[in-house]
């Protein structure tokens, strides 16, 4: 079996399994770990992360959009329409996740959000943007240490977004978590059709 479509599989599975235990558990460990964000509060990260809670949309669109121009610029027409349709089927399969399942959000929020909190989109779009820009840019970097420290901010960058929605309580530690794995199930599927077209 194809690696991808392995990782697609086993990443749903996850996925389907967190789904299963936020709906029957009592949430003991997300209540924990929000109550813990609260006693690690400080003022310079309160705005830090209040900051990214604002903008991290906004700057990931825009890294999107600049790619996308850069591969359409390129006429890299196959890895544009990849990196658009998994944002895209990302975004959607997030969305109606969240309509169909409503979960609350936690109650001490730094910044109100009324949407749903069950998956976190910030975390299913941080992982499928910029694990496709290590995806599609890693074998460009020839230095062997440049091309470890791109994919080392990459990876950062997935999980300290996924870690600033906790911080302020935007979302519960098991909503971030699915959200990863919702993320890593599009990407892998899409990259296994990808691969297969090409």
């Amino acid at each position: 079996m194809n690696k991808k479509l392995i990782y697609a599989v086993s990443s749903l599975i996850i996925f389907l399994a967190i789904f299963a235990i936020v709906i029957f558990s009592n949430h003991t460990i997300d209540v924990k770990i929000s109550e813990g964000m609260n006693d690690i509060n400080t003022i310079y990260l309160n705005s830090l992360f209040m900051f990214l809670g604002q903008y991290s949309n906004f700057i990931m669109i825009a890294i999107a959009l600049l790619f996308l121009g850069i591969f359409i610029s390129m006429k890299k027409k196959k890895q544009a329409w990849t990196f658009a349709i998994a944002l895209a089927c990302g975004f959607t399969i997030e969305k109606i996740i969240k309509f169909l399942f409503e979960r609350q959000r936690p109650a001490t929020q730094l910044i109100q959000d009324l949407e749903n909190s069950f998956p976190s989109g910030h975390a299913t779009f941080a992982i499928i943007l910029f694990s496709l820009l290590i995806y599609f840019y890693k074998d460009e970097i020839k230095d062997k240490i440049r091309k470890n420290w791109f994919i080392a901010a990459n990876i950062f960058l997935i999980l300290f977004i996924g870690f600033s929605r906790i911080y302020i309580n935007a979302h519960w530690l098991s909503d971030v978590v699915g959200g990863f794995t919702l993320g890593f199930f599009v990407l892998n599927f899409i990259l296994f059709l990808f691969e297969r077209k090409r």
